[in-house]
């Protein structure tokens, strides 16, 4: 395997990508309990049954073949004949159309749905609520923080949870600007590094932040911007984990209950209602395709009328002056 990792170099992958296919091998020949060369279909589907028993995403599964399948075809190509010379096998092919992960265009279970304006509201006032009775205010304080980011900026939760107290520049732009150091990258390409502009009162909430609820945490005014109880950086499954049960605690339904990515969602779709064009909003996302921007916008029956009524307002002037210069 120590080959293929330097191959994974030669290809520009970093080396968290090549740690993460590498346990993915590794995962994979534990289950099947046999030499790869060895492996057939059987363990593969086999193998796949348990990913999702697990309940793991179509996407997550789909990480798994292709980094089984690059293996394969590495090996095939390097190496099918000297393993073909020594056990007389021949490298498998393992995926095929019945059993194969094709990629979706939002790489999701079916279309995702942000949050209702009103189950958004009903769960910041029960934030502020708890912020004011609760024992552990720190806490409270600095996950509210980091889920009003997640709607306000549209950001990634790693991408926050990665974030340092010096990438909140307050001195650029009109209301500062956040660099975003961890952007998700494409196709192992590694972090890709992006500016967000700080809208609808990002600024404000960072600072009440830094002021009166980071202190809290630790003394340092420099380092990780969002801190566990006992100092070092919260984890972004400590924050995912913490806005699920944060909600249940306030009686939301599995109907109602958001998930981060929702929130992300929430964003795209205001920003759209306000007329940000979808080149712009993919900036703002870090997308590398506006293709993908496109599904994460999803204006109201409202928003929709207002456009049409606009557009017909406009091809109806358009008429009566074209009239006019006819006369």
């Amino acid at each position: 395997m120590g080959l293929w990792e330097q191959q994974q170099r030669v290809l520009g992958y970093t080396e968290s990508t090549i740690a993460l296919g590498i346990n993915c091998l590794n995962e994979f020949l534990d289950v099947s309990n046999k030499f790869i060369w060895e492996v057939d279909m059987l363990d593969a589907d086999q193998f796949y049954l348990g990913l999702v028993g697990r309940g793991l995403a179509y996407s997550t599964r789909r990480k798994y073949q292709s980094t089984i399948s690059s293996f394969l075809e590495y090996l095939k190509s390097r190496h099918g004949y000297e393993i073909w010379e020594k056990y007389r096998v021949q490298v498998p092919n393992l995926f095929y159309k019945f059993n194969r992960y094709y990629h979706r265009k939002d790489d999701h279970n079916g279309k995702v749905i942000p949050p209702r304006p009103e189950i958004l509201e009903r769960f910041w006032d029960g934030l502020k609520h708890e912020m004011k009775t609760a024992r552990k205010y720190s806490t409270i304080a600095r996950d509210y923080t980091i889920f009003r980011m997640l709607e306000l900026t549209g950001l990634r939760t790693h991408e926050i949870i990665m974030m340092d107290v010096k990438d909140c520049r307050f001195d650029l732009g009109e209301k500062g600007k956040i660099h975003v150091r961890f952007g998700k990258g494409s196709k192992g390409s590694g972090y890709k590094r992006r500016w967000v502009t700080m809208l609808d009162g990002v600024d404000l909430l960072i600072k009440w932040y830094l002021e009166g609820v980071r202190p809290l945490f630790v003394s340092n005014t420099e380092g990780s911007l969002f801190l566990s109880e006992s100092g070092t950086r919260l984890s972004k499954h400590t924050a995912r984990r913490s806005l699920t049960r944060r909600q249940k605690k306030m009686g939301f339904t599995e109907e109602e209950v958001f998930s981060p990515h929702q929130l992300r969602h929430s964003f795209a779709t205001r920003q759209t209602e306000l007329g940000v064009d979808l080149l712009t909003l993919k900036e703002l996302l870090g997308h590398a395709d506006v293709a993908t921007t496109f599904n994460y916008s999803n204006p109201g029956s409202y928003h929709l009328e207002k456009r049409v009524r606009m557009a017909q307002e406009k091809w109806k002037n358009q008429l009566l002056n074209f009239s006019k210069e006819g006369e």
